[in-house]
Order: structure tokens, then C-alpha cells, then sequence
């Protein structure tokens, strides 16, 4: 009796086609009970098999891992990596779903200007790619430290492997540009009656570098302010940041258009 309703189960749900809530096509290819049974993704992808119960397969309630659910763009993917751990997001999970917000979400760009026209890289849209890059750079001490894009590449509006690096706030901050109170002066200059004042940001501070005749005596005032402060914030850090960050910070040159 056992064999015979086996029997016609399987000839009922083998083969079958179903669409999951995500709005994909699967495909019942082993059926060994109602909940053990193997389905297929029918997608562009390469062919993946997944084992799931008859109820979920009803209700449509099959997660596909290449789906863009995050800020429709990224995805979970396949792999040992894991967005969550007993339903809390995991460090990795956060540091990623808050890079695709900040680069897909037209609301954090409306609000942030300096996010207009920020992209992901194909690569980690996946977050098993990502999660596999912030394993080989993140560090333990690192906690709290920020992920960022425009330090190693100037004016840069992609996140990827070749342009991040994780840094602490106070280096972050250092390259942060305050269009807004500035008006069409270069960076580090403002209109001050009938001169221009050079200030230099050093933490939460401003420091009154001097007011000149031109715009360019101001700057140059500036310059030079702001390239030795980022030489000794990256001296202050250099046994903790990456040798590729510390080069960068050392070398760095303030441009009038920054």
C-alpha cells in the first residue's frame, strides 16, 4: 500500500512546473516524499538543484539565490558565506547591504549628493564574492572602521575590490568635501569680505589658516596645510592600514578642482 501511493505521488508531482513568489520557473526532478524532493531552476544560469518540501513548493516560498532582493541589485548567491546567523545579520551582510543602499538607493543619492552616479561592480553584486574579499581584508581591530571607495582611486564612483578599503573614521573623514557652505571656491577656501579664507578641518575643528588678496594665495595656503595633516594621519596609522592605503595618503595631492 505504502509503494502504491509512493507511486502515485511520484506521478503526480514528477516533472511537475511550478512558479516560486520570486516569479521562477521550477521543475520537479526527484521526488522521494512530500518533504524530500529535488527541484531545478529553469534560468539562464547553471542548472541548480535544490531540495525542498511539497507545502513550500505550493506556497511558492523558494528563495532563488541569484535573485537581486538587495536594493534590486545584489544577491546572496551560492556559497559557504551567510547573510545572517540566528536571524541577525551577520558584519559582512551589513557592510555590503549598506554599500548597494548607498549606491542603488535613489533616496541616500538625493539626500548625499557625492553618491550620485555610484556603482557596484558586477562582482559584488554577488555578496558570496564580496563576503570572500571583506574575509581577506577585514581585521578584528577594524571593528567600526569604515568602507571606503575614494581614497585609493580619487573622484572614483565604483565600489570594487581594486578601489575599497577599509579605514578608520578619522581617515574617512579626511577626504569628506564640504560643497556646500564652500560656493564656487576651491576646496579649503571661502569668500571673506573683500578676501578669501583658508581653513584647514583637523577632527571636529577648524583652523584658521590666514585670509590672502586671491583665491589662488588661498589655496596654495591650504594645499600644503591639508597634504602635510593627511601625511601625518597616515604616519599615525601606518602600522594598521593597508601598505597600498598608506602610500596612497602619503602621496596624496590636494588639486584646486578637488
Amino acid at each position: 500500500m505504502e509503494h502504491r501511493r509512493l507511486e502515485k505521488a511520484i506521478g503526480k508531482y514528477l516533472n511537475t512546473k511550478w512558479i516560486t513568489n520570486e516569479g521562477y520557473e521550477v521543475e520537479i526532478i526527484e521526488y522521494y516524499d512530500s518533504s524530500n524532493c529535488t527541484i531545478r531552476f529553469n534560468t539562464s544560469y547553471e542548472t541548480i538543484k535544490y531540495k525542498v518540501t511539497i507545502q513550500n513548493l505550493k506556497k511558492g516560498k523558494i528563495k532563488y539565490p541569484y535573485h537581486p532582493s538587495v536594493y534590486c541589485l545584489g544577491f546572496i548567491g551560492e556559497g559557504v558565506y551567510k547573510p545572517s546567523i540566528n536571524r541577525k545579520d551577520t558584519k559582512v551582510y551589513k557592510y555590503w547591504s549598506s554599500m548597494l543602499q548607498r549606491s542603488g538607493n535613489g533616496k541616500v543619492a538625493k539626500k548625499h549628493p557625492t553618491y550620485k552616479d555610484v556603482t557596484v561592480c558586477e562582482e559584488w553584486c554577488n555578496f558570496q564574492n564580496f563576503a570572500k574579499w571583506y574575509d581577506e581584508n577585514y581585521k578584528e581591530y577594524m571593528s567600526g572602521w569604515h568602507l571606503d571607495k575614494d581614497i585609493l582611486v580619487k573622484r572614483n564612483k565604483i565600489y570594487s575590490s581594486e578601489t575599497c578599503c577599509f579605514v578608520p573614521q578619522e581617515i574617512n573623514t579626511l577626504f569628506v568635501k564640504n560643497n556646500s557652505t564652500r560656493g564656487e571656491c576651491p576646496i579649503g577656501v571661502s569668500k571673506h569680505g573683500m578676501g578669501y579664507q583658508a581653513d584647514l578641518c583637523v577632527g571636529k575643528y577648524r583652523r584658521y589658516l590666514g585670509t590672502f588678496a586671491t583665491i589662488e594665495e588661498a589655496f596654495i595656503v591650504y594645499k600644503t596645510a591639508k597634504e602635510l595633516w593627511i601625511k601625518n594621519v597616515a604616519n599615525k596609522w601606518k602600522s594598521l592600514i593597508e601598505l597600498r592605503v598608506y602610500q596612497t595618503m602619503y602621496n596624496y595631492k590636494v588639486e584646486i578642482n578637488d
